[in-house]
This record gives C-alpha cells, sequence and structure tokens, in this order.
C-alpha cells in the first residue's frame, strides 16, 4: 500500500514541479498585464484568454482524457496506442479547424464592423486557441505514456517564454499584445505532438471502442460545463450588468486563488493514471488508503495557504496589483478563502475518472452549472463583484460535497471528515495568526511578520493535533528524500520529526 502512495506521490510531484513553474509564469503574466494595461485591460486579456480556452474545450470532444486513460492502459500492446492516437487526432483535426474558422470568421466581421485594432485581439485570441488546443493534446498523449519528464520541461520553456512575451506585447500593442506571450507559453508541448502521431498507422475508427467514445463523450460534456459555466461565466455576468474593469478585478482575486487550484488541476492527470493502475488491482482496501492518505496531505498544504492569503489580503492585493485593484480585496478573499475545496474536489474526481464512470462526474457538472447561473443571475445584480464571489463558493462548496459522495457511493472510498476538520482547526489558527499582523502592522511590514507568525502557528498546530503520523513520514521521505540536495535533507527529518511526534 505504501509502494503505490508512494508512486503516486512521485508522478504527482514531477507535474508538481512543472506546475509551479507554469504558475508562476501565469501570476506574473498576470501581475505585468494589471500593472500595464489597467483593471480595465487586464479585463479584457483575461477575457480572451477564457473564450480561448472554451473554444479548445468545444473542439477537443473530449478526444484528450479519452486519450489519457487509454494510452495508459494500452502501454503494453505493442503499436495499438499509436493507431489510436492517429485516430482520435484525424477528428481531432476537423473539429478544431472548425471552431478556428469560426473565430477567424467573426475576427473578419469585427474588422468590417468597427476597426482592425479590435479585430486583431479577434486574430490572436484564434491563435492562442490553436496553440492551447494542441497543447491539451499533445500533453494528455505524453501524460498517458507516462512521459512526466518531457511534459515538464515543455511547460518549464513556455513559462520562460511567457513572461518577458507578454510584457513586452503589453507595453507595445496593449492587450493584443499580451495575448502573444500567452501563444507561446502553449507552443513547445504543442510542438511535440509529432513524436506522437505515426504516420505509418492507418486510422481505424474500430479502435475507438464503445466504452472510449462513452467515456470520452461523457467528459467533454463536463469539460464544457466546466470551463463555460464553472471557471469564469462570471466574466459574462460582470460585462453585462457592471463593467470591462470588474471583469479586472475578479480576474486578478481569480488569478490569486488558482495559485492553489490549478497546483491540483494539473497534478490530476498524475492522480488519474495512478487510481486507474489502482483500480486494476481491484482491491478496494488499498484503494480507500491510497484516496484518504491523499487527501489528508494534499489538504495539510492547501488549506493553510488558503485560509491564511485570505487573511493577509488586504495588504497582499494592493502589494501585488497596485491600489487601483483595491476593489477587489473582498471578493478575492472569499475566494482565497474556499479554493482549497476546489483543489480537493480533484481527487474524488480523479478516482471517479479512473473507475471509468464518467457519466457520474456529468452529472454533478450539470448540477453544479445550473445552480452556478441561476446563483449569478440573482446575486451579481443586487450585489456586483462580492455576489460573483459568494456564488462561486457556493458553488465550490456543493461540487466538493456531490463528488465525495459519488465516490464514496460508487468506487467505495470515504473522505477522511475527522481529519480533515482537525486540518481545518490548524488552518484557521494559522489564519488568526496572520491575521493579527495584517491589522495591527501596514504593506510589506505587516506581510513579512503575518507569513512567518502563520507558518509558526500552524506548524505547532499540525504537531498538537497530530494531523502527520509516523507512516505519512516513511512515505514523504521516500517520495522526495532522493530528490533533495544532501544539504537539505537533515533539515526536512528533523521538521518531519517535530510534526510528526512517536
Amino acid at each position: 500500500m505504501s509502494a503505490s502512495v508512494s508512486n503516486l506521490l512521485k508522478s504527482s510531484l514531477i507535474s508538481l514541479a512543472a506546475t509551479l513553474i507554469s504558475l508562476v509564469a501565469g501570476f506574473a503574466s498576470s501581475v505585468i498585464a494589471a500593472r500595464l494595461l489597467g483593471p480595465a485591460g487586464s479585463g479584457k486579456v483575461a477575457y480572451a484568454l477564457w473564450i480561448a480556452t472554451s473554444a479548445a474545450a468545444l473542439a477537443d470532444m473530449g478526444l484528450p482524457q479519452m486519450l489519457l486513460r487509454n494510452t495508459a492502459s494500452l502501454s503494453g500492446n505493442g503499436e495499438t496506442w499509436k493507431t489510436l492516437v492517429r485516430t482520435a487526432f484525424r477528428s481531432f483535426l476537423i473539429s478544431v479547424g472548425m471552431v478556428g474558422a469560426a473565430i477567424l470568421v467573426f475576427a473578419a466581421i469585427v474588422y468590417v464592423q468597427r476597426d482592425a485594432h479590435h479585430a486583431w485581439l479577434w486574430v490572436v485570441t484564434g491563435l492562442l486557441f490553436l496553440s492551447y488546443a494542441f497543447h491539451v493534446f499533445s500533453t494528455a498523449v505524453a501524460r498517458g505514456r507516462n512521459r512526466f519528464g518531457q511534459t515538464a520541461r515543455t511547460t518549464a520553456l513556455g513559462g520562460i517564454l511567457q513572461i518577458p512575451l507578454v510584457f513586452a506585447g503589453a507595453w507595445l500593442l496593449g492587450p493584443t499584445g499580451a495575448l502573444i506571450g500567452y501563444v507561446a507559453r502553449y507552443l513547445p508541448q504543442a510542438l511535440q505532438l509529432r513524436e506522437y502521431i505515426d504516420r505509418g498507422a492507418e486510422p481505424s475508427p474500430k479502435v475507438l471502442t464503445p466504452e472510449m467514445r462513452r467515456y470520452g463523450r461523457h467528459i467533454w460534456l463536463s469539460d464544457l460545463i466546466e470551463i463555460l459555466v464553472l471557471s469564469r461565466i462570471e466574466f459574462l455576468f460582470l460585462g453585462f450588468f457592471l463593467s470591462s474593469s470588474s471583469i479586472g478585478y475578479f480576474a486578478a482575486g481569480l488569478g490569486l486563488a488558482g495559485l492553489i487550484e490549478q497546483v491540483m488541476l494539473q497534478i490530476s492527470p498524475a492522480l488519474i493514471v495512478s487510481f486507474t493502475e489502482v483500480h486494476a488491482k481491484n482491491d478496494r482496501r488499498i484503494l480507500d488508503a491510497a484516496y484518504s492518505r491523499v487527501i489528508r496531505i494534499v489538504a495539510l498544504v492547501m488549506l493553510p495557504i488558503s485560509f491564511g492569503g485570505a487573511a493577509i489580503m488586504p495588504d497582499l492585493m494592493p502589494l501585488i496589483f497596485g491600489d487601483a485593484f483595491d476593489p477587489a480585496i473582498p471578493a478575492s478573499a472569499t475566494l482565497l478563502a474556499f479554493v482549497w475545496l476546489a483543489g480537493l474536489s480533484v481527487i474524488p474526481w480523479g478516482i471517479i475518472g479512473a473507475s471509468g464512470r464518467s457519466i457520474l462526474l456529468l452529472r454533478v457538472q450539470i448540477t453544479s452549472g445550473i445552480l452556478m447561473i441561476l446563483l449569478l443571475t440573482a446575486l451579481v445584480p443586487l450585489i456586483g463583484l462580492q455576489g460573483a464571489a459568494i456564488a462561486r463558493v457556493a458553488i465550490v462548496t456543493l461540487t466538493f460535497v456531490l463528488l465525495g459522495w459519488t465516490a464514496w457511493k460508487y468506487a467505495g472510498v470515504s473522505v477522511p471528515v475527522a481529519a480533515l476538520a482537525r486540518t481545518v482547526v490548524a488552518a484557521l489558527f494559522c489564519a488568526a495568526a496572520a491575521g493579527v499582523g495584517i491589522y495591527s502592522l501596514d504593506g510589506a511590514v505587516a506581510l513579512a511578520t503575518a507569513i512567518p507568525a502563520g507558518a509558526v502557528v500552524y506548524m505547532l498546530a499540525v504537531r498538537f493535533l497530530r494531523l502527520i503520523t509516523q507512516e505519512d513520514v516513511k512515505i514523504l521521505i521516500d517520495t522526495i528524500g532522493t530528490k533533495l540536495p544532501g544539504t537539505s535533507r537533515p533539515i526536512a527529518d528533523k521538521l518531519l520529526t517535530f510534526l510528526a511526534p512517536r
């Protein structure tokens, strides 16, 4: 059992390292856009990013998720996986071409009705759509083949390209130029796709089994609801009822919360692959133990960042984005305080997806999507920006509960509620300590005081509440011990020993 959990964490850590680089680049790009373009300009960039990613979700038809799951299971079947990828890619090209053409037609309409300046924004949005769509397809195949190292390298390269190009583009060309940096972010992995397309493999519709098609279709519909409704649909309501500046405010808040959520979203492919392997062994006890331990360990990391981050938001937001973003503070704190639930939701999602019950995920998404639209319709006109934040946290909470219940009913695994509750208590102590520093001092000095205070109090709470076991320590050391520099290992050992007393 320990070995399976250790392997799961190792795969996750490879993706996590790449994710951290990507998140730093993405967040830095958001800050650059906010500083150079202001709330209205950064709002346009955020809106274009949502359009591009939504169009990609529409065009991929669930094929990347289907390949992620099935190229892993076909790893020992000779050339079968190559035929599967070639067949899926042919369908993928047709749908991507149709959606890309639609974006270009819309850009031409904008050119006729408005001017070239606005039309170019949509042309670059179309390029971003293509770059992102091929990136997603290529990444799914690579991770399905357990090439997490390759995706880590291309992610790092994309992040390195993104920051200077977003800066130069925003400075010289405004929102349209900033989007060029995002196009470059996804190109390195997109260009790797040629390695996985074997031109000698003849496409064969027979290789796509009914179960594969059904799984892909359900995941596609789930992703559409996630992207179109549950991820950024607030932009539509804020733009309609308020202004483009409000989109910029909300995007800033989501950017901070997304630093936590995206970590889990990016390591989810490793979870799906690993949970699929555990499912194949047909041992419910091992599966439940792995599920419980992953939730506990992830919660230990996410909860203090989520609660502590919300506590320091009054000084953090203006320090990062500037005083122009002060109106975003309440909504940002609300989003950050509940984002840990969004991160944890990836774990039951992964175990349900690995079991092949994609229809269950679709049901959860449909329920959450409908309620999200209803809440936004009621709350945004009533209380504006904060209404959008409240709607999101309500749906995030509901989604976690529904996914946890679904995983318990159909996969036989349960959320460790007692351990999770104790971790919440420890994180609240962390937030309280950080809050004292924030409300006693101002600016950078307050942050420099609040963050260490919160960290120290949290570690004491973890030890006192015994949130880490000796078995956890052994698994963590087996997972990351060999990857740490020699000088860091004694420090890590002493810290873990302190946090998990015998």
